[in-house]
């Protein structure tokens, strides 16, 4: 807990450091906002790095919480594209703002260490997830610009491909944690229900390169429908409050998030085994 204002305030800097890029970017300063936004991933990196320390003993639970790994994925496809002058992912710089003031406007909720997590197949599938999920928002975005006539190229499907590539090693390392975690291939549930729906969304866009008049308008609209279904059933649906179950007391809350030393020496003791 020692590290937790210091991570805290890191991931504040780097949400300003992308603010300020985007105001480059908006204002035509595109070299500006380019170097600003590599800066503001240095530092969001040092972010996610002093998380690991987050219940002073290290553990890769939560450092890949995606209400903190999301916007270091785009921030890592904006800058790698930059450096490579593709110029036109600084235009991503709109939503990953966006993302960074909805996490510090309403701070997610990480999970505790549980029994089932500390495990390398759950580290991949946070990983994949978390980084197929930033390949669709991209997609989505860019057949936004594709669409209104601000880009010429099909850049949008390549980052849906990814997107997908990345999804399906996710579900495949998600297999290898349910079998380790609860004996059994699959664990059925509404996000699991959620996943295998944003599959075969994404399935079925890229078959539409074989039918016949699926013209590339056609497509952008594809793509962004698909982004809107993955923000809605992974980042919409989670905020809403579920009836029928019973309000715990904020005194509640507060226990269960505060991990006891039992839980923190079994916890050490299930990372080193």
């Amino acid at each position: 807990m020692l590290l937790s204002p210091i991570y805290h305030l890191l991931f504040q800097m780097a949400a300003t450091l992308y603010l300020a890029s985007t105001i480059c970017y908006l204002c035509g300063k595109q070299r500006w906002a380019g170097w600003g936004v590599t800066l503001g991933l240095f530092v969001h990196t040092l972010s996610q790095i002093g998380r690991c320390w987050r219940y002073d003993f290290f553990t890769l639970e939560g450092v890949f919480h995606a209400g903190h790994f999301l916007p270091w994925c785009l921030a890592a496809l904006i800058v790698l594209c930059w450096h490579r002058h593709q110029t036109h992912m600084l235009s991503v710089l709109l939503p990953l703002s966006a993302v960074m003031v909805l996490v510090i406007a309403f701070p997610p909720e990480c999970h505790q260490p549980k029994p089932f997590t500390p495990t390398w197949s759950a580290h991949l599938f946070f990983i994949f997830e978390n980084l197929a999920h930033a390949c669709f928002i991209v997609s989505g975005w860019l057949a936004l610009q594709f669409l209104r006539g601000r880009m010429a190229g099909q850049q949008f499907h390549t980052y849906a491909v990814w997107g997908f590539v990345c999804y399906s090693i996710a579900q495949l390392s998600g297999c290898v944690w349910t079998y380790l975690g609860w004996g059994g291939l699959f664990h059925w549930g509404t996000r699991h229900i959620h996943s295998a729906a944003v599959w075969c969304c994404y399935c079925s866009y890229l078959h539409t390169s074989f039918l016949t008049g699926f013209y590339p308008r056609k497509k952008a609209y594809f793509a962004v429908v698909s982004s809107v279904l993955v923000l809605i059933l992974f980042y919409g649906l989670p905020l809403v409050p579920k009836s029928g179950t019973n309000k715990m007391t904020r005194h509640q809350q507060l226990m269960e998030q505060q991990p006891t030393a039992q839980h923190a020496v079994t916890y050490k003791q299930q990372e080193g085994s």
